[in-house]
């Protein structure tokens, strides 16, 4: 071929190509990109460019690209197109964004992204990528890559802020086209929203608080993750990771540590960062209490003392559990804690003191939150016996502005004389009491001045002893007014003045004054002031005046005639009528000791017309020049301790009487005393006395002396006199004894002794103090008795894990036997008791709410028993509740009931939780809380077993459990059985069947009972009990007709019952026979397994024949037959086509036979066509095959051919479809049941050609 020739044909191919891709631009797949260096044809092109290729060949040289055929290609003459031009095709710009699912891009932080967008439209558009609207600025880690049919945006390592919306813009000559995709970045969580609240804090947790992370990374968070450290440590420890709410209680916390906590958020990508909380202190949310009030006396005896006390003003936001009372003596330091346990209320006696004995009381509270600071200590209060209050006082005078009272001596003194009084008046109605002597009273009478005319006033009387001790206030004495005793003026008018009186000028006469004028002016001044329009009386009290000015008064009389003549009086000058005290007289000092004196003195001659309202002691140091006042506060008693004296100093004393004008002249001096401790000899002990008697020894005890001589005392002397004898024999050692009680031995029985006790300091022998009386030598018997105070008298109440001491005073001659015990129950095995012949205790630690109760204690002795009790309330999580069990049980659902705890723990139960756990598992999960004593657990799985329990909640916390011993099935009594059927009645004996329940309660069916009835009876009787679903019920009567009914029984009860649907008459039954399939024609495939079962009926039992084609049925081990009571069943395993064919049944009995056919069809492939297959019509491209159908259908009618070819080259079989080619043709049929039939004989070789014709173009 010619260049000329080869670019001519080319030219036309191109033209050629060219137009179809411009007719169907979209539709056609095969276009080539003329520019791409690929170039794809059609078997259409092919053929086009075969017959150009022929049409260009010289005729003297056959075509190189023909197939080699028998005959030889003929070649058409050439024919010429047109002229085409040729140019690039134009389309609007596009993209491709099918390969993005929804427009949308998600990529993990981190990871390498490419998106690659298919770009479309010629000429190829330019593509420019902006994200939210900014233009992209490409980096070395965001970039844009262009390729001929593409754009790829590539982000290297992305990250969260990379997400969001990006656009690309497409743009040619055609016009603009915008596209938009997500690009979601998913990542780990961002830190939870801050801060961490503490909601809530206690001893032993803390409850926090956070809000979600802001950032969830993109995807939902999964869980959080919650670590602690203690802020004097620095590791972290992991509480909780899978923690889903934003709230966690971190607890068993340590009581007083310091905590942090930090919270971490956690989604499938992993964990973000924390955020940490302040620091918070594990530690109740409230304070201690405040301080107590100071205590107050409220009453005493010589061996007790009572006080009272406010509570504390703030409780510091927890209740008040008690309080602790301290004690200690007037010269001790230290303070000595004598409540044994807490004190409930504010009243407390304390016992056990020493007569005469000065003593000082304090008062701490406590709450949950612990100990208040100790309260004020109390004022000294004396170990004394109570003085009587005086008898009522009563008015003997009254005038405006004074009272006298009188009143009678206290009937008890105390043991010590009365040393003087002192009253007290109230004003009416709302006034206080106060004071009304400034001085003390020695007498039974006082006169109460400075009191308001017509004013209404109680008043009242204390007496004092010698020791101190101040009685109770009197009873209050009658309302008394202030008021002069006036009469009411009378006139004895003689009887010439009732007419008409003449009078001679010059006479005198009297008229009545109806009031007077009172008027006053100062000497300095001429004017008159007005003091009393309207007097009615004849004096007159003027207030108001200036001290030291002078007045002058007048009065003017007023009658009805008018006003007369007004009287004046002398100047007077405004001042005190009364003037300051003299000097107190027989000022002496006395009790002389290193740092203190006390200064006594006698009253001043003269008050000054005033009653003195105290006195002023001053002292100066022997080398000093000034006079130093002692006393801060006013002293109204006549004698007064001067203390903060400086050892070996000598000082002197005076003293000055002070009333209403003033301090009064000073005493004369002392004079001159050296503060040093005296030395003498000690006073006697105090109050000496026994205590105990018995055959040979008595137990003495004594206070110590009042005086002790001004140095210590080292001990103490006991002597006895054995009857009237004269001689004292010692009985303790020559040095003496340091205690206040002694017990001497080796006595005679029945004879008597004396005994006396004298102190020693360091100087020698006191005075020694007598026992009153002889004392007998004999054994002293005593009924037992227990001294129980005021608080073991109450409830007690003690929490749990604290300790529990119960000390008791005992008393008993000789010594009881002491029994505790606990009413209900016994005692802890831990308990600690003690026993002496004073007293018992009973200690138990670790206490728990098992030792709540009433504890009883018990002495005996020979002279009579004592019991007592105290009760104990422990403070404590509850006890298990009692009388716990199942009440109903249901195939889904269980009720509980139970009974409150015989413990409550010393708080009300607020709840129950109801827990429950399946059988297989160890943890119980939660059901409920509620306030019944009864509950219903819903939607449990049937025929699962479970485990129940129930635990009590108070104040204090979740108690014991009561839980099921044992499992429980969920199930209940089975529904009736199915239904009943009669399977063979005879005469004697009926055969019964029936179905299972539809449901068995969710337990397994044990048995069933079968119970009958007869016609005339109304009685069921149990006829049989079985594990089958039939019976057969016998010993029956013949003729007899019978009711039967069926029970299903399982672990929970009985069913109803299911009765049979008509009486049954023993007899022997007849029936005629029957025999029927479900279908009358059958179908397998070869290979496969049959079935094929049919219903006989007839009684008594027929005789079943098969037969197939006329033949009996030989039955092996791939072909059999089953018989049962009603059923006939024929089995056929891997069915053959020999298997196919007509089957009869044949059943018989006395009354007969019947019989029934059945068809089995074999489904296997069929076989092969019935050749020859015939060539109808040949072309180049196709040809006409026909053929008749198989003579075996395999069974079923034939559903298609497959028809296959061969070319003669090659041993495979294949479709045809090329031309000028050579072929073999074989037909297969299929049938309706899916299989092949062997393939048909062959058509042998057959050549594919179309007739070859000149070429035709067609040019736009």
């Amino acid at each position: 071929m010619t260049p000329e020739r080869q670019d001519l044909l080319m030219s036309e191919l191109w033209t050629r190509q060219d137009l179809q891709s411009t007719s169907s631009q979209e539709k056609s797949p095969r276009t080539a990109s003329l520019f791409s260096g690929r170039f794809l044809l059609s078997m259409v092109d092919l053929r086009s460019l075969t017959t150009l290729l022929r049409s260009v060949m010289p005729p003297e040289r056959p075509s190189q690209l023909s197939q080699p055929t028998a005959k030889s290609a003929s070649v058409s003459e050439p024919r010429e197109s047109r002229p085409a031009v040729i140019r690039e095709q134009t389309t609007a710009p596009g993209f491709d964004l099918r390969s993005v699912y929804q427009q949308v891009v998600v990529a993990k932080a981190g990871d390498n992204v490419k998106v690659e967008i298919p770009v479309l439209g010629r000429p190829r558009p330019s593509v420019v990528w902006k994200k939210e609207d900014q233009e992209i600025k490409q980096t070395q880690r965001i970039n844009i890559e262009d390729t001929a049919t593409s754009t790829i945006l590539n982000i290297r390592e992305i990250k969260r802020k990379d997400g969001g919306q990006y656009s690309m813009t497409g743009k040619n000559i055609l016009g603009t086209v915008t596209e938009t995709i997500t690009v979601q970045v998913h990542d780990i969580p961002g830190a939870p929203t801050g801060p961490i609240k503490i909601d809530e804090v206690s001893c032993d947790y803390v409850l926090i608080s956070w809000d979600a992370p802001e950032n969830d990374g993109g995807v939902p968070i999964n869980n959080y993750i919650v670590e602690m450290k203690e802020t004097t440590g620095t590791s972290w420890v992991e509480l909780a990771a899978t923690v889903i709410r934003t709230t966690f209680k971190a607890a068993r916390l340590t009581t007083g540590n310091q905590y942090q906590f930090r919270v971490k958020a956690q989604n499938r990508y992993g964990v973000g960062p924390f955020i940490t909380s302040e620091p918070v202190l594990a530690a109740y949310p409230f304070d201690v209490p405040g301080q107590p009030g100071i205590p107050q006396v409220t009453a005493f005896t010589k061996d007790s003392i009572t006080i009272s006390w406010n509570e504390p003003s703030s409780d510091g936001g927890s209740a008040i559990l008690g309080y602790h009372i301290e004690r200690k003596e007037k010269n001790s330091i230290l303070w000595q804690r004598i409540s044994k346990a807490l004190v409930v209320g504010n009243i407390y006696k304390s016992s056990g003191l020493m007569d005469a004995i000065a003593y000082e009381f304090r008062v701490i509270a406590e709450n949950m939150a612990g100990l208040s600071r100790p309260s004020k200590p109390s004022e000294m209060a004396y170990a004394l016996d109570p003085v009587d209050p005086p008898s009522q006082p009563v008015a003997i005078n009254i005038t405006r502005h004074e009272v006298t009272l009188q009143w009678t001596k206290p009937e008890g003194d105390g043991g010590f004389p009365i040393t003087g009084y002192n009253v007290e008046k109230r004003e009416l109605p709302n006034g206080r009491w106060l004071k009304a002597n400034f001085s003390n009273i020695l007498e039974t009478g006082f006169t109460v001045s400075g009191l308001t005319e017509d004013a209404s006033y109680e008043f009242r009387v204390f007496a004092r002893n010698s020791a101190g001790s101040v009685s109770k206030p009197s009873k209050p004495s009658e309302v008394i007014i202030c008021r002069d005793d006036i009469e009411e003026p009378k006139l004895d008018v003689d009887a010439s003045f009732s007419s008409v009186v003449v009078v001679k000028a010059g006479d005198v006469f009297k008229l009545d004054v109806s009031h007077y004028i009172v008027e006053r002016r100062e000497t300095s001044r001429l004017v008159w002031t007005v003091v009393e329009s309207k007097v009615q009386t004849l004096n007159l009290k003027i207030t108001k005046l200036l001290p030291g000015n002078e007045y002058i008064f007048r009065v003017i009389p007023v009658n009805k005639y008018g006003i007369g003549e007004p009287l004046e009086s002398d100047p007077v000058i405004a001042a005190n009528p009364f003037v300051a005290p003299g000097p107190p007289t027989d000022v002496e000092v006395s009790n002389i000791t290193k740092d203190s004196m006390v200064v006594t003195w006698e009253r001043p001659s003269s008050d000054g017309g005033n009653p003195i309202s105290g006195y002023v002691i001053e002292k100066r140091d022997k080398e000093g020049v000034r006079w130093t006042r002692c006393n801060k506060r006013v002293v109204s008693e006549l004698r007064f301790r001067v203390t903060g004296l400086l050892e070996n100093r000598s000082y002197e004393f005076r003293v000055s009487a002070e009333n209403a004008a003033g301090v009064g002249k000073p005493s004369a001096a002392t004079v001159y005393y050296k503060a040093l401790d005296p030395i003498f000899r000690p006073g006697p002990p105090n109050n000496p006395k026994v205590i105990d008697i018995s055959r040979t020894s008595v137990v003495l005890q004594w206070g110590k002396p009042i005086y002790d001589g001004g140095c210590e005392i080292q001990g103490y002397v006991v002597e006895a006199c054995e009857g009237i004898s004269d001689e004292w024999t010692t009985c303790t050692p020559p040095s003496g004894i340091t205690e206040t009680r002694f017990e001497v031995k080796k006595l005679l029985e029945k004879h008597e002794y004396k005994f006396r006790i004298c102190a020693i300091n360091k100087i020698g022998v006191g005075e020694n103090a007598d026992i009153k009386g002889s004392i007998l030598m004999e054994d002293k018997l005593e009924a037992p008795d227990i001294d129980l105070d005021a608080d073991l008298r109450k409830m007690i109440t003690v929490r749990a894990g604290g300790s529990l001491r119960l000390f008791v005073p005992i008393r008993g001659r000789p010594a009881p036997e002491v029994k505790w015990g606990k009413a209900d129950g016994e005692i802890n095995e831990t308990a600690q008791i003690d026993i002496t012949s004073s007293y018992t205790s009973l200690v138990i630690e670790n206490i728990n709410r098992f030792d709540s109760g009433k504890y009883t204690l018990t002495l005996e002795n020979s002279s009579g028993s004592k019991c007592a009790f105290i009760s104990v309330r422990v403070l404590d999580t509850p006890d298990a509740p009692a009388n716990f069990h199942v009440k109903e049980i249901t195939k889904n659902s269980v009720t509980l009931t139970w009974e409150p705890p015989l413990l409550d723990g010393g708080a009300k139960i607020k709840n129950y939780i109801v827990e429950k756990r399946e059988s297989t598992r160890k943890v119980y999960s939660a059901v409920a809380s509620c306030n019944k004593m009864t509950y219903r657990i819903d939607q449990l799985e049937e025929g699962r077993n479970y485990f129940f329990r129930v635990v009590a909640e108070n104040e204090h916390g979740i108690g014991l459990p009561a839980e099921t011993p044992e499992p429980l099935k969920i199930s209940e009594k089975p529904q009736p059985p199915g239904k009943i059927s009669v399977v063979d009645v005879t005469r004697k004996s009926v055969s019964l069947s029936w179905e299972k329940p539809e449901h068995d309660g969710g337990s397994r069916i044990s048995h069933y009972e079968v119970e009958m009835q007869a016609k005339d009876s109304e009685k069921w009787s149990l006829c049989a009990s079985v594990k089958a679903l039939d019976t057969i019920v016998t010993n029956l009567a013949q003729g007899e007709e019978y009711n039967f009914r069926v029970i299903a029984v399982n672990d929970k009860g009985k069913s109803d019952p299911r009765l049979l649907a008509h009486p049954v008459v023993a007899k022997d039954l007849v029936i005629d026979t029957s025999v029927r399939t479900k279908l009358s024609t059958y179908s397998v495939q070869v290979g496969y397994d049959l079935k094929i079962e049919a219903r006989i009926t007839g009684h008594p039992k027929p005789t079943i024949t098969w037969t197939k084609d006329g033949v009996a049925l030989k039955q092996t081990t791939r072909v059999n037959v089953t018989d049962t009571p009603h059923h006939t069943t024929l089995s056929i395993k891997e069915a053959t086509r020999d298997d196919g064919g007509m089957y009869n049944i044949t059943v018989a009995n006395v009354l007969g036979q019947k019989e029934t056919t059945v068809e089995v069809i074999i489904l296997e492939k069929p076989g092969p066509p019935t050749g020859p297959v015939k060539i109808d019509e040949i072309s180049a491209e196709s040809m006409t095959l026909s053929w008749e159908p198989p003579t075996y259908t395999g069974g079923c009618q034939i559903s298609n051919y497959i028809v296959q070819k061969r070319d003669t080259t090659t041993t495979n079989w294949v479709v045809v479809s090329a031309t000028d080619s050579k072929y073999d043709f074989r037909i297969i049929a299929r049938n309706g049941a899916g299989s092949v039939s062997k393939p048909s004989q062959c058509t042998g070789s057959i050549t594919a050609k179309d007739e070859i014709q000149p070429p035709t173009y067609e040019v736009d």
